[in-house]
């Protein structure tokens, strides 16, 4: 999407450094000079950080998120991602929390000595909804409307 041009222009995926330079990735530089590139790795790190704490949330809330979902059409995996972000984010600014698993990998509600409350930086694990424009009625990597 990003190399055909149908993502609009100023955006942007964070990368680390195992990826080759490309106009619309932002990735760390290997051997910072003080200063700017320095302060830049830096941003780019809690940015990552941020992103990959969000992403953890999300997964760990909707399981069917950690591998591959084969489905058929592929614009059907795009559905369920954008709506497993909207439901995440709903969970977020409605203070739900995320299930704890036993030992058999079964979700239980948190008890009072393990509860987690959600702190100032929760806010900032959000994931966005339409990171590349999608949104119903958009296309999805394949090329395919939905709605």
């Amino acid at each position: 999407m990003f190399e055909t041009g149908a993502v609009p222009a100023g955006c942007h995926l964070l990368g680390d450094s195992g990826y080759g330079s490309k106009s619309w990735l932002l990735t760390p530089y290997l051997r910072p000079q003080p200063g700017y590139q320095l302060n830049y790795n830096r941003a780019h790190k809690k940015t990552r950080s941020v992103v990959e704490r969000g992403i953890g949330q999300w997964k760990r809330r909707f399981h069917v998120l950690h591998s591959e979902i084969r489905l058929t059409p592929a614009a059907k995996v795009c559905k369920i991602s954008f709506v497993c972000a909207i439901l995440h984010n709903i969970c977020k600014d409605r203070n739900i929390q995320l299930l704890l698993e036993d030992e058999d990998g079964h979700g239980q509600p948190p008890s009072e000595d393990n509860l987690q409350m959600a702190d100032d930086d929760d806010d900032d694990n959000r994931v966005e909804a339409s990171p590349a424009g999608i949104k119903p009625g958009s296309e999805c990597h394949t090329g395919k409307s939905f709605k």
